[in-house]
Parts: structure tokens; sequence; C-alpha cells
């Protein structure tokens, strides 16, 4: 039976609790309850008795676990999807699942935060202020910006046979932004001569298995190799915890590796400085301006920037960040982004041919 709290406060983000288990629905609601600027409206047991509680109580952010009776999170997803987006936080014990994280990310949820271990205090304390963050950022987002990833049907997702690198498209993938980097690697053509390096903010112990699920959906070769080459038709995939760098190795080729202590600006930096004017940089969002004055130094070496326009995005501060700064050019929809992008890599590929004649 779904159960109604009272309002306690005027304006607070208005949160509901979604658990099978008793101890963890108490768990998550006394953690949030203990934020002033979070109030708990509600809990429910499934997703059935969810769906029936945001008929009801209208919250501004939900709390869903995966695993669950009569309705489990990932079905609900898609139900609350269609009826009207919110934002959706997974809270779950499978959040080191590869292929649950990919598959609710690509549904729609805005992030997958690891269930609190136990009945451990300790695990409990660490947990509650980063959820209630996490809980009030979700709360300022965009609705409109919440879309499922739909894929391309199977046939149409064979892979494409390796290209000559011939440009680079670089994108940081903050908070928020999951679904539609797996959008712009679908609806991109991997035929092109361009590496697609990208930085998510996702965790280490589930980027492996995260990145096979998304190399399965997608054509592109998604890997997340700690020292590799560049070459066409790739998708190089890192945490933001971990970020790629770019060096030039013996072979002569541009590689990318990981293991040094670097920022979202160094990342752009050094594409820009390897790749000039065959570096492209996509702004799809984000909670913060991390990355901006990296993304001037792409355009002061003569590459692109592309910026989902705020009002399309979960996040739209990182795009609004960038905009102001002058640093980027304001794409309007996913679809025209997408067309730009290849677009870049048809020119590229143009330009090459008129060099050999």
């Amino acid at each position: 039976m779904l159960e109604v709290f009272l309002a306690q406060q005027t304006n607070p983000v208005k949160t509901l609790v979604v658990d099978d288990t008793a101890f963890m629905r108490r768990a998550l609601v006394e953690i949030l309850s203990r934020d002033p600027d979070i109030e708990v409206v509600g809990v429910a047991k499934h997703g059935r008795e969810a769906l029936e509680a945001i008929e009801v109580l209208d919250p501004d952010v939900i709390t869903l676990d995966v695993d669950m009776p009569v309705m489990d999170g990932l079905t609900a997803i898609k139900h609350i999807m269609v009826r009207g987006p919110k934002p959706i936080i997974m809270v779950s014990g499978l959040a080191g699942h590869g292929r649950v994280t990919f598959e609710a990310l690509k549904l729609g949820a805005v992030d997958f935060f690891p269930k609190p271990s136990g009945t451990i205090s300790p695990d409990m304390e660490r947990r509650a202020d980063e959820l209630g963050r996490v809980v009030k950022q979700a709360a300022r987002l965009n609705p409109r910006g919440i879309v499922r990833a739909r894929l391309p049907h199977q046939e149409e997702n064979e892979t494409a046979v390796p290209q000559q690198l011939m440009g680079v498209v670089v994108v940081a993938a903050q908070r928020g932004t999951s679904s539609n980097l797996i959008k712009l690697l679908s609806h991109v053509s991997s035929s092109l001569p361009l590496s697609i390096i990208a930085l998510q903010d996702i965790s280490l112990q589930v980027l492996e298995s995260y990145s096979a699920e998304l190399d399965r959906s997608v054509s592109w070769t998604v890997n997340t190799n700690q020292d590799c080459s560049l070459a066409g038709g790739d998708c190089l995939l890192s945490s933001m915890k971990n970020p790629w760098h770019f060096r030039k190795g013996g072979d002569g080729n541009i590689h990318v590796a990981k293991g040094q202590k670097r920022g979202t600006d160094d990342f752009f930096r050094e594409a820009a400085l390897y790749m000039g004017s065959r570096c492209l940089a996509v702004v799809l969002g984000g909670e913060n301006d991390d990355g901006v004055s990296g993304l001037v130094h792409v355009r002061e070496k003569g590459g692109g920037v592309l910026v989902l326009e705020p009002g399309a995005c979960v996040y739209g501060e990182a795009s609004r960040a960038v905009l102001e700064a002058g640093a980027g050019e304001s794409i309007p929809s996913e679809p025209e982004l997408w067309r730009k992008v290849e677009t870049f890599g048809r020119r590229l590929l143009l330009e090459s041919l008129s060099a050999v004649k």
C-alpha cells in the first residue's frame, strides 16, 4: 500500500522513494530527510505503486530500485517516460552491472547511485551527503531534455569497415548526458573517418561492462583500452575519474592513454594541440562549466565546438557557460547536432580526396 507523507516545509525537493525492501525504504527516507531542502513525500514498494504515487503526489524527483516484484524499475521507467518524464535516480545494488546501468540510462534515468550496503551505519553516512546532492541536482534539470535513447534496428547497426583517421570528435559527457551520448553514437555513421573520444561521468567499476553493452548496441567499435592509436570508426570511452590524454606514438600516429592526473580542460586542449582544425568538440549539456577554457582553445586552434542549446539539455548549465564565453555554436536540437557531426566527417573526407587529385 502506498504511503503518503505530510509536507514539512515550503518549496523543498519533493521526492518519492521506491524500493521493495522495508529496511532500505526507511534508510533512504532517513538519509534524505536530514537535508532541509528535501522532502520525502511518499514511498512505494514496486513500480506499479510508484506509478500510482506519481499521479497523486507529482514528485520532483524519484529514487528507484531496479530489482522489485510486480513491476521492476526498468519497466517503471518506460511507463514514466510515456506518461510524463520525471528525473529518475536509480538507487540499486545492481549499480555495478554495466548492462543494467546502460539500459537504465538509455531509457532516460539521469543518474545511477549505488545502494548503501546492508545495515552498516558508516556506509550509510558516507553516502548520505552525496545522495542528497544528487537529488537536489536532479530537481534542477529540464524535463524537456529527458528523452529515451531509441537505437536503430539491428540490421542498420552492422559494424562498418575501419577508415583511415582524418579527424576526432571529443565529448565530455557530464551527469545527465548519458542518453545524449548513446543517441549520438546511434545516429552518426561509423563509416566516417572519425574517432569519437569521450569522457563520461560514470564509475570505474561499471565502465568495462557498460562499454561492452554500448559496443553491442551501436556500429562504432567502443572500447576502453588504456593506450591505443586512433582509427576511424572507433569510440574510446573513459570515466571522468580517469581521463584520456593525447600523445604522439612511436609509430607516428596519435595515441590516447590514461593514467595522468588531468582534467576536462586539459583533455580539450590536448585534442586541439594534436588535431587542430581536424578536432570537433561536442557539448551535450551538464551541471557545471568544466572544460570551458579548453573549448576556447579548440576554437583558437581552428577546431569546431558544437553546443546543444540549454533548453534542449537535461542540465543546461554547461551549454550556457560555453555559449556565454563565446566558445561554441548553439545547436537547437539533437538531430541537427548529429547532422553537423556527419558534415564535419564528410568535409574532411572530401578535402582528403581533393588533396590526392
